[in-house]
């Protein structure tokens, strides 16, 4: 879940699931991953207000080495593709990413952590604005159909 927002943000909880270790085996040779190989390497992660933090530091509290940080899942594949950082995404995320990117590969996380939420945010002014409101409603709908799968 997001921090704490402005009140002139809204949020909606679509999708909770599990995380799991997104690579490019071309760049990153992986048998097992282990603890001590994942905080070793560098990793990109999605913040959507690009700190350096995420899931890991939060549950874990250790520090990953974090080599990039973007706001949105759109172009992580690509980001990750030919590289040999990791980026510990929804599992959800990575399968998406896959389908575009076959040749990336998952690895399990090798410790636990929480299930994680995927929310919708969107400022309030927004709110009537009819071509939000439609893509709002389309990204809901698109979240339930994963949901119910």
């Amino acid at each position: 879940m997001a921090d704490e927002l402005p009140t002139a943000i809204r949020r909606e909880r679509l999708l909770t699931g599990g995380f799991t270790c997104l690579f490019d085996p071309r760049h990153v040779r992986l048998r097992k991953l282990t603890e001590r190989e994942y905080f070793a390497r560098e990793h990109i992660i999605v913040s959507y207000n690009g700190d350096l933090r995420g899931v890991v530091e939060d549950y874990l509290g250790k520090a990953r080495n974090i080599r990039c940080s973007v706001s949105s899942f759109a172009n992580l594949g690509a980001l990750i593709d030919g590289t040999a950082m990791l980026a510990t995404v929804p599992a959800l995320v990575a399968e998406q990413i896959r389908q575009v990117r076959p040749h990336l590969r998952t690895a399990p996380l090798p410790f636990a952590v929480p299930l994680g939420t995927m929310e919708l945010l969107w400022p309030v002014a927004t709110d009537d604005d009819p071509p939000c409101r439609f893509a709002r409603a389309h990204i809901q709908q698109i979240a339930r159909a994963v949901a119910a799968k």
